[in-house]
């Protein structure tokens, strides 16, 4: 496929998801280079707990992880963003070989290239591409020990269908003998959930209202950023953060020759946030071919780390 027909397809299945009922963004339209950027701010917010707890598990927990890791390993790490969370294992852990993999190549670039000169040991090879898409590793290093790192509960960003699709991928590339190593939120209680997805400072509505100047690069349309704003709440019944862009008034515009309307009030869809329990992790590790080994847990019980072995 050419890179006009990808550009082509692109556009409709925004358009697809713009037109629909409930209209929808693709949660992968946060992350341009200032989305990117945007998020790394999220981390650092007093009121975002789960970077800095999943943080102290990793560091505190790394000679534990270590043990489930074998000699001659390779670390795959889907939406690796920055690269910085794998430095909290790599002393530990010390593969021979990190594949990074993120839609936003030259931040990924960037990333890469520092940890290579802060890690002149490893060996880094950078894949730059949707992690929607499987992950295919050239043949020179197939006879690697294979590990999936997937930190962040970004797994929770997919709807539970998806979500075994992802790890069934992932078991798929790490192979019998290999495993994952995978940060997943936990179910907690509400207030704590809302203040992480909205901060006083407003950096995740900003992050949020950035999909709409994304997809107005790819679609060369002209959404008006201002007339929109963004709104997250903590669905308890589907144990899920639910996050929205809300039009504040009625509006129309014109996009690739379809009339796209907005209903002051109404909601287009960004991202689903679900938080797990330990027993629904483990079902889902099972589901998708992979055994629950380990959780290891903070001391407030936020946020989880897991290894998952191959099943």
């Amino acid at each position: 496929m050419n890179t006009a027909q990808q550009v082509e397809e692109e556009r409709q299945a925004i358009l697809e998801g713009l037109l629909a009922e409930q209209k929808f963004i693709n949660p992968k339209y946060f992350y341009n280079h200032k989305g990117s950027k945007l998020f790394e701010q999220i981390t650092q917010l007093d009121e975002y707990y789960p970077t800095r707890t999943e943080r102290k598990i990793l560091l505190s927990k790394a000679d534990e992880i270590a043990n489930y890791i074998k000699r001659s390993a390779l670390i795959v790490e889907p939406g690796a963003g920055s690269c910085k969370k794998i430095e909290f294992l790599l002393d530990a852990l010390h593969p021979e070989v990190y594949v990074p993999q993120d839609v936003s190549k030259d931040f990924l670039e960037q990333s890469s290239k520092r940890l290579s000169n802060d890690y002149p040991w490893l060996e880094v090879f950078p894949i730059a591409s949707d992690f929607s898409q499987p992950i295919n590793l050239p043949e020179r290093y197939q006879h690697y020990k294979k590990y999936a790192f997937y930190p962040g509960s970004t797994i929770g960003n997919f709807e539970p269908d998806e979500a075994h699709i992802f790890l069934k991928q992932m078991r798929q590339l790490v192979g019998s003998e290999g495993g994952m190593i995978l940060g997943v939120d936990l179910h907690k209680d509400n207030d704590i959930l809302h203040a992480a997805y909205n901060d006083n400072k407003g950096v995740t509505a900003q992050f949020n209202l950035n999909t709409l100047s994304h997809i107005n690069e790819v679609l060369n349309s002209d959404f008006d950023v201002k007339k929109f704003e963004h709104h997250a709440l903590y669905n308890s019944t589907q144990q899920r953060i639910e996050m929205y862009l809300r039009s504040q008034e009625d509006q129309s515009y014109e996009v690739q020759g379809q009339k796209i309307v907005f209903e002051k009030g109404e909601l287009v869809h960004t991202e689903h946030s679900y938080k797990y329990t330990l027993q629904g992790i483990a079902s889902l590790a099972k589901e998708s071919g992979f055994f629950l080994e380990e959780s290891w847990l903070d001391n407030n019980e936020l946020f989880s780390v897991n290894y998952l072995s191959a099943i």
